[in-house]
């Protein structure tokens, strides 16, 4: 799961100006949309805000270890229950 998600950030999040920011995660289809969705990691103006994570710039090493970390703790509570 967590490899998927990285892949998917990578993808959709990371760069400096995502296609379609604010509109680019779907809200079911995946578990890591709905977790994206729930930690507030689904577009690059949540990241700015919820996060603190700036928009603008190609999201760092650190960055995407970070959003896929709450994404995957997230998915691992929800499992918990």
């Amino acid at each position: 799961m967590r490899a998927h998600a990285a892949d998917l950030i990578g993808k959709r999040l990371a760069p400096a100006e995502p296609r379609n920011d604010g509109r680019q995660t779907p809200y079911r289809g995946h578990p890591v949309f709905v977790a994206q969705h729930a930690t507030a990691t689904c577009c690059r103006g949540c990241l700015a805000k919820w996060h603190g994570i700036a928009k603008g710039h190609e999201l760092t090493a650190d960055e995407r270890a970070y959003v896929v970390g709450v994404i995957c703790d997230w998915i691992a509570k929800q499992l918990a229950v």
